[in-house]
């Protein structure tokens, strides 16, 4: 996706609210309909702030300034006593809290037991925010922004403090984090392992990996500093991203992953997913691979160092 969010405030006439996603996905779309375009997804835990309401749709803005409707059903609201206080925090890094647990493992359920056979109480997702108070031993007693309380596999999830233990900050990691997806379908509007499309992918590989990006390729391409590929792709690095000019277009509207000697992997309406494509003058570039280096802009490292 390409577009930049807009900015909006928060109706004057109205108490400032918080939105929290409480299942898996909460589907932001572009007007106040189930028929609209979805534009981008909240995950489980994610917040917004509460910009206007129409009927049951809420109109949100994200932490990444994205501006949608989403059904209140999808979300818990919630009154926020210091606005400025509320939308500094979605601005800033999460807030420190020793309760909050990312799920780390893909295609995971919250039961209702603690016994594996237990009916399922709800779908989680990579990336998912859910309370756990006592971790113990076992199985980990969580708690949804809800309320709803169920039991996962201890693997599956870490203390948002110690989640660069499971994704540390450096481009092999996240190269081969990315390619956990290969094969995923494609979804205009996906932020999750239910499927991406091309920014979606990027935003929430390096947001996992502590690397907060904006949601669309074009205001993705403006972070980090620009990055020259040299003969071959030489003077890549696993996890520099390459940004894409669509003809006649003059705006950014794809990007992709590096990886060395100009592999990428990207979410591709092409490919109908996350696949892997060599870029020329590799000696074995792709169709899709020969057609995107003419539509190269540029290439971007935002990783530190």
């Amino acid at each position: 996706m390409s577009e930049a969010p807009s900015r909006v405030i928060p109706d004057p006439a109205a108490e400032p609210h918080r939105a929290t996603a409480h299942r898996s996905l909460a589907h932001v779309r572009a007007e106040p309909r189930h028929a609209a375009e979805l534009v981008t997804q909240m995950i489980l835990g994610e917040e917004a702030l509460v910009l206007s309401a129409r009927g049951p749709w809420l109109q949100v803005r994200l932490a990444d300034g994205y501006v949608g409707w989403v059904h209140q059903g999808s979300v818990v609201r919630s009154a926020v006593d210091d606005l400025e206080a509320f939308a500094r925090s979605l601005d800033g890094p999460p807030r420190e809290d020793p309760a909050a647990w990312i799920v780390v493992s893909r295609g995971q359920v919250l039961r209702q037991g603690p016994d594996p056979g237990s009916p399922q109480a709800a779908d989680l997702v990579q990336g998912g925010r859910l309370r756990i108070e006592d971790p113990g031993r076992g199985p980990l007693a969580a708690t949804l922004p809800d309320g709803t309380t169920g039991w996962l596999d201890r693997q599956a999830a870490l203390p948002a403090t110690r989640l660069a233990e499971r994704f540390p900050r450096n481009g092999e990691a996240l190269v081969e984090h990315a390619a956990d997806f290969l094969g995923l379908p494609y979804l205009w509007g996906g932020t999750s392992e239910k499927g991406f499309d091309c920014s979606g992918l990027v935003q929430r590989i390096y947001g996992l990996h502590g690397i907060r990006l904006p949601r669309d390729a074009g205001p993705q391409s403006m972070v980090g500093e620009p990055v020259d590929p040299g003969s071959g792709w030489r003077d890549v690095r696993p996890g520099d991203l390459a940004f894409f000019v669509e003809p006649p277009g003059t705006r950014v509207t794809h990007v992709g992953i590096l990886a060395e000697g100009g592999r990428m992997i990207h979410a591709s309406t092409t490919r109908n997913g996350v696949a892997w494509e060599v870029l020329p003058p590799a000696g074995t570039s792709t169709p899709l691979g020969e057609r995107l280096a003419g539509w190269l802009s540029g290439i971007r490292r935002v990783l530190p160092g």
